[in-house]
């Protein structure tokens, strides 16, 4: 019953992968590349915004705005991450390194420039 479900799962996948439009897959891996910079550069933004708050206790509005906006990016990032691995097959560690470098300032520059050439290929090869 096991290599039964297994095997219909797994067909399922490799139908759903052949079904996926292009317009849909390279719309989410430009999606990917788009929130990852913003994630890298609003990160370390509300850091300093979030300090200069604390220091002066002005710029209450500029927290809450970049807070926002951050919130939203970061959230979408991390919706997205699964979707993404899902498209390139990315192994399992891949995955988590992808949900990893959101925590920590200009990291997420770092990865997409590291799996650029992949999506780059990806799109191409549809």
């Amino acid at each position: 019953m096991f290599d039964s479900t297994y095997t219909l799962v797994r067909n399922w996948a490799a139908l759903m992968r052949k079904r996926l439009s292009k317009k849909f897959v390279t719309l989410t891996l430009r999606a990917f590349q788009v929130l990852a910079y913003a994630e890298g550069a609003l990160l370390p933004t509300i850091l300093v915004v979030a300090i200069y708050h604390w220091i002066t206790g002005r710029a209450y509005i500029a927290v809450a705005i970049v807070g926002a906006t951050h919130g939203s990016v970061f959230t979408a990032y991390i919706l997205i991450v699964p979707l993404v691995g899902y498209l390139l097959r990315w192994p399992w560690r891949t995955i988590s390194v992808a949900f990893s470098v959101a925590f920590i300032p200009f990291a997420t520059w770092g990865f997409e420039r590291r799996i650029h050439k992949e999506i780059v290929s990806k799109i191409s090869a549809i």
